[in-house]
């Protein structure tokens, strides 16, 4: 028996399973993307007897809901029952649905991390294998491989979005996974000094941070590290506030001047490079905005350009933090690294993080008013960076949205 579920999510009858099937009911069921230490994904292929989408590819273990089954337990059961998975850290992901012409349902998803080995259940699983990300979206986008179109829409826009996934011809470098390692080719002689200096820095940079961070080491073509596991954070609580607030703070009190002598782009320079953009917003955005905000707006810019004095990722925020059964480990992509404003790290942190894991911060962080109110102006920036992208890839809709959201910040 099968729970059915109204469009809120109310469970208002119980029907066999085979006319659940027959008249598409909506009911709930589970899903789990399970990776291995080194950060694959298991991959596995259904039997041709399945009374949906047989033969088809999946990389979701899950099944339907029985009636009055509780969906945590039901993902325990069918991660047990098809691959032999069991005492599995679950983390939780966003809910979700999915409908088409032969199934409708309130997805409960989640991931775990899992080393040990993995058993078929023989009616339901004829094969499986482990992949990598990038393996695995590449498989997505051959028209040959045929996978399940729920999983392909609840999950693969995560999948799509993990470190490494993204391997492509950039306008820096070009970027490539082979095995447990991500490396990246400079495309223009100038890009290669930046590539090596990331080694440096980081190398220095690593035995100081409570959290892992990528290590690149020089390869003869550019550089490569081996890529950390987790997948990009989505949500958390106060204990993840406090250990990324504990490694903001470890972040900041590095010595500025050892970093330059370690590769880190100086004070003055970053300034510098900055003063372009901010300038350039002064001349295309400002006059874009009502007039009587454009003081407000003109005022915003100068203040964010005042304060550098501490080593700073310079990008931080929730594509680059990486999470695994609620542990955050690791801090990626530090290609930005600046001496810059302490502030700029916190923007998202303190008023775009989820309330617990901003409080959480707040606890192991030093915060002043003056670097909280700062923290604050470096978030009112943050739409200014989509309209600027529209104005100069001529997207008018990012532009308009982007406008209407600097008017509210300010």
């Amino acid at each position: 028996m099968v729970a059915i579920l109204d469009d809120d999510n109310v469970v208002i009858d119980a029907r066999p399973r085979s006319e659940m099937r027959r008249d598409n009911l909506r009911h709930s069921a589970t899903g789990v993307l399970v990776r291995n230490p080194a950060g694959e994904i298991y991959v596995h292929r259904r039997t041709p007897t399945k009374d949906l989408y047989p033969s088809r590819y999946d990389f979701s273990a899950g099944g339907v809901v029985a009636a009055g089954e509780d969906p945590y337990d039901a993902v325990v059961r069918e991660l047990a029952e098809e691959l032999g998975i069991t005492g599995a850290e679950l983390t939780r992901l966003p809910e979700d649905d999915f409908a088409d012409d032969h199934t409708r349902y309130h997805a409960y998803l989640y991931t775990c991390v899992w080393d040990g080995p993995v058993k078929h259940q023989p009616e339901e699983v004829e094969w499986g294998a482990w992949m990598s990300p990038a393996d695995l979206v590449a498989k997505l986008d051959d028209p040959e491989w045929s996978f399940m179109p729920d999983t392909a829409a609840l999950l693969g826009p995560l999948v799509r979005g993990l470190p490494g996934v993204t391997v492509s011809e950039g306008w820096d470098s070009d970027a490539w996974i082979d095995g447990p390692w991500l490396y990246r080719s400079p495309r223009r002689p100038a890009v290669e000094p930046r590539l090596l200096a990331e080694v440096t820095l980081m190398h220095w940079l690593a035995p100081q941070l409570p959290l892992p961070v990528p290590v690149p080491e020089r390869t003869p073509d550019g550089v490569r590290h081996l890529l950390l596991p987790g997948i990009p954070f989505e949500d958390g609580g106060t204990a993840m506030g406090r250990k990324l607030g504990e490694f903001l703070t470890a972040l900041h009190s590095v010595d500025p001047g050892e970093a330059v002598e370690h590769g880190v782009v100086d004070a003055a320079t970053a300034a510098a490079e900055k003063a372009i953009a901010l300038d350039e917003f002064r001349d295309l955005i400002v006059p874009l905005l009502p007039a009587e905000l454009r003081p407000m707006a003109l005022d915003l810019l100068d203040r964010v350009a005042r304060h550098r004095s501490s080593l700073i990722h310079c990008d931080f925020g929730p594509d680059h933090i990486l999470v695994t059964d609620g542990r955050v480990t690791g801090v990626i992509d530090w290609t930005d690294a600046v001496i810059g404003d302490p502030a700029l790290d916190l923007a998202w942190l303190l008023d775009g993080a989820p309330s617990a894991v901003a409080a959480g911060a707040a606890e192991t962080y030093d915060l002043t008013p003056e670097l909280r109110e700062r923290a604050r102006d470096w978030a009112r920036l943050s739409p200014w960076y989509g309209v600027h992208r529209g104005l100069l890839l001529d997207l008018p809709d990012d532009v308009a949205t982007g406008l209407r959201d600097i008017v509210s910040s300010l």
